[in-house]
């Protein structure tokens, strides 16, 4: 009996490591999707990304309609400490640079519509968030989502600039979107 439920408690771990345990140095996802991906927000809104090869390291990752603006992507979770922290400067620089960026919440895991817009709610999240398929989707596109919180940001043409893993300070932040706002 102790096996069994040693088992049961091992299944939910597994199947966490496996879902981050995303490419190592290949990092670029397939480009035969290259006539894109639905994502949804929890606003309701439905946008058109679409990935396509780089000779850099990374692939384009090119979000339609957004106005030809930098684009930061956090993924996060809702039971993690450090995405918490993240949350208050993200807000800030959202507010500050609004018009002139796009941030998008990616929340990496398998949560209701109610349930995440309640999570959105308490921490006060005024950026829109993806969730469901095209979340995974869009962490496939980066090259894999390993650790949270991960912020990964694209200039306007969708071209990959930077990505930070764990809390990024405001000010590195803001180094990176003013330098790609000045371009």
């Amino acid at each position: 009996m102790k096996s069994i439920l040693k088992i049961r408690h091992f299944i939910p771990i597994l199947s966490i490591a496996l879902f981050f345990a995303a490419c190592g140095e290949q990092g670029r996802m397939d480009v035969t999707s290259r006539n894109g991906f639905e994502i949804k927000t929890l606003e309701g809104e439905t946008k058109l990304a679409r990935v396509e090869a780089s000779e850099a390291r990374y692939n384009n990752l090119i979000l339609e309609d957004n106005g030809g603006k930098p684009t930061l992507y956090v993924f996060f979770l809702t039971d993690c400490p450090e995405c918490k922290k993240e949350f208050p400067h993200l807000i800030d620089m959202y507010n500050r640079y609004r018009g002139k960026i796009e941030i998008l919440g990616v929340l990496v895991e398998s949560k209701s519509s109610e349930d995440a817009a309640d999570f959105a709610a308490s921490h006060q999240i005024n950026f829109p968030i993806v969730l469901g398929a095209g979340a995974y989707r869009l962490a496939d596109a980066v090259g894999g989502v390993k650790y949270v919180p991960a912020i990964h940001i694209y200039d306007g043409a969708g071209r990959y600039v930077s990505h930070f893993v764990g809390a990024a300070p405001q000010e590195m932040l803001e180094s990176r979107i003013d330098g790609i706002l000045a371009e």
